[in-house]
């Protein structure tokens, strides 16, 4: 009987650790944009928000930031209290190995605009929220603020749907 407890206890104590392993990473989802789900650019300008948008691309940092509208995606942001999440594409510290380079995010960004321009088609992007900016209610994901990050290593696919 002590041997089948402390097995039992065993394969108890082993089942939990990949959860706390996997409830420290940062959540991470795949959303497809068409041109009506974001504003970019300078069109950010004309957004009456509280957010200060930065409406053009960083040369030197290749930081950006994307107006999505909240109806366009399935992620949950209760406490956000703007038609809009602000998904950003993190600064650049080349000594961060877990990085894009500058030109692959002005590649993104020119890809996001030329959608917009364009009126047609999709892009597929992996977005994710670092920690602090999600967490865990009633067994879903939900954002605790307005912001969603591009997720690294990037990966924004475009496709003419």
């Amino acid at each position: 009987m002590r041997a089948i407890l402390a097995a039992f206890a065993s394969l108890l104590v082993l089942s939990q650790a990949p959860m706390t392993a996997s409830a420290a990473e940062e959540p991470v989802w795949t959303i497809v944009l068409h041109p009506a789900d974001f504003v970019i650019g300078s069109a950010l300008k004309d957004l009456h928000t509280r957010h200060g948008w930065a409406a053009e691309f960083d040369q030197r940092t290749g930081a950006f930031e994307v107006a999505l509208r909240k109806t366009a995606v399935a992620i949950p942001a209760p406490q956000c209290r703007m038609d809009y999440l602000i998904l950003t594409i993190p600064f650049y510290y080349p000594e961060t190995p877990k990085q894009a380079s500058v030109a692959e995010r002005r590649a993104i960004y020119d890809a996001l605009v030329a959608l917009q321009t364009g009126g047609h088609g999709a892009i597929t992007a992996r977005v994710d929220a670092p920690e602090g900016l999600a967490r865990m209610n009633r067994g879903r994901m939900e954002l605790t603020a307005c912001n969603l990050y591009f997720a690294f290593p990037l990966s924004v696919r475009p496709s003419a749907q």
